[in-house]
């Protein structure tokens, strides 16, 4: 593998420019800035509201209380009473005829009990009689019935969780959920709706019962989180408390944001073997340029060029872009890359100088947006025709797609660096004979480039042999004794295929 690094600190053209370099730079900005404009807008007004938007309150369900009578009462009056040595069952029902509700006592409730309270509500009466007896009551969802029984038989350790769950265990999912239950729509912009409530199932740590048409109710260990997904207005209904919600709302706040995008120019050459040497005359190469192929490093000192030598496997970085790694998974050394630190626009410059030189072609120069690590991908080739037979003796035709493949998945690190997934793939066939077969060339690289900075990839190469007839000029034109002043003579030539992206 080859990878060449070039660093080019002035922005310099060589005076043997074809071109007017000035008004070509200032004709190819124009349309950056049109392709620019041509892309997706995002209004910064409105946001604000936007937000706000965000969260609406559509019900509220107050919690039900199991264990204080307060929540569910509103006849909770004051009494007064004096009870000496009076037994507890007949203080009870004494209590029960006053304030008109059923109390129940348990077979093991005994005893007497001294009392003297004064402009008390009844409801505190019973608690303060109940605590200095070591008792506990149960009240019924709906307040109607008040059971008085011995701690030992209702609350003592697993015996008192397991005899009442049967019928307390709503008045502890009360206890513990704290409050009320708010059902809550949240207004999704930038997300997908069955992801985020992926998201919040994880992060609130429970499971997912999934239903019919997007709806699903996540259980927790206390109460039931429960989210519905719209999809027509992609909004996530959830029920929660609000404790839970608020929480929810944050994770959407933060998740739920507008994805970066980035706009990608690729350059896609076939160039000769002398590009190099060419490109790096014209853009004024006057910085280092370091050669790694495996596990042997190359130095080489040329005019204009400082050889240097890094360790092999290290990373290189380049000017003031810390921690730059180059990562080419390609075998037998068929990858070339190197980052110039250059605008697109100059490289356009020398690039269309070159190729009418005849040195390099231009063969595509695409533009595209993709969102922050979102997969881009570049075709451009042909459909081959395959003719095969069938077995009824017909004759069937199929298609294979031959050319060029580039896919690219950018990822913005956020200071000033993009991470660059490349896959340049080249299939081609030789279309002068029938069903050709398809040469597949592939390299795959992991790049950490600035942004604005030109990335090259190349290492997938075209050979062709011509032979070519030599003659002496008129001598050779002679019948019979021409054929002593000719000659014939095999050229090999060799093109490469390279691709320049500039994020």
């Amino acid at each position: 593998m080859d990878v060449e690094i070039v660093d080019l600190s002035a922005p310099r053209v060589s005076s043997g420019s074809l071109l007017e370099t000035e008004a070509f730079v200032a004709e190819k900005q124009k349309e950056v800035d049109k392709t620019l404009k041509g892309g997706p807008k995002i209004q910064a007004t409105g946001l604000t509201s936007l937000d706000q938007k965000k969260r609406e309150v559509i019900s509220k369900q107050e919690p039900k209380s199991y264990i204080d009578l307060d929540a569910n009462q509103e006849d909770l009056f004051p009494i007064s009473i004096n009870l000496e040595s009076v037994d507890i069952r007949d203080a009870m029902t004494m209590l029960s005829e006053i304030t008109g509700k059923n109390i129940l006592v348990g077979d093991e409730v005994t005893g007497t009990v001294s009392v003297r309270l004064f402009h008390v509500p009844w409801n505190k009466a019973l608690d303060a009689i109940l605590q200095i007896k070591k008792l506990a009551k149960h009240v019924n969802e709906e307040g109607t019935i008040i059971r008085i029984h011995e701690q030992e038989a209702l609350i003592a350790q697993e015996q008192f969780e397991s005899k009442r769950k049967e019928d307390f265990v709503r008045a502890l999912e009360a206890e513990q959920s704290i409050g009320a239950l708010y059902t809550e729509i949240f207004r999704l912009y930038y997300t997908d709706p069955a992801t985020v409530k992926k998201e919040i199932e994880a992060v609130l740590g429970v499971g997912s019962a999934e239903g019919g048409g997007g709806e699903g109710e996540s259980t927790g260990s206390s109460y039931s989180v429960k989210i519905a997904i719209d999809e027509r207005i992609k909004s996530l209904i959830i029920k929660a408390n609000r404790e839970d919600l608020d929480s929810i709302a944050n994770l959407i706040q933060r998740i739920d944001i507008r994805t970066r995008q980035v706009l990608i120019e690729a350059f896609i050459v076939e160039a000769t073997d002398s590009w190099s040497k060419e490109l790096g005359a014209r853009l004024g190469l006057d910085d280092k340029v370091s050669f790694n192929s495996g596990a042997e490093t190359l130095t080489t000192q040329m005019i204009g060029i400082a050889g240097s030598q890094p360790e092999a496997g290290a990373d290189i970085a380049i000017g003031d872009t810390t921690g730059l790694m180059t990562d080419f998974s390609v075998a037998g050394g068929a990858g070339l890359g190197f980052l110039i630190k250059r605008a697109s626009t100059v490289l356009k410059t020398e690039l269309s100088a070159m190729e009418k030189l005849g040195i390099t072609k231009i063969i595509s120069n695409p533009h595209v947006f993709t969102l922050d690590n979102q997969e881009a991908v570049i075709i451009q080739g042909d459909e081959i025709p395959y003719t095969t037979t069938s077995e009824g003796g017909g004759t069937e035709i199929s298609f294979k797609e031959a050319g060029i493949q580039l896919t690219v998945t950018p990822s913005i690190v956020g200071d000033g660096n993009i991470i660059l997934n490349v896959v340049v793939e080249k299939k081609s066939a030789d279309t002068s004979q029938a069903n050709p077969p398809i040469s597949t060339r592939q390299i795959t690289t992991k790049l950490l480039v600035r942004d604005n900075t030109i990335v090259v990839i190349g290492g997938v190469f075209t050979q062709n042999t011509a032979e070519t007839e030599n003659k002496v000029p008129y001598l050779g034109d002679i019948p019979i004794v021409g054929k002593f002043f000719q000659y014939q003579s095999d050229t090999d030539k060799r093109a490469e295929l390279l691709v320049f992206l500039a994020p």
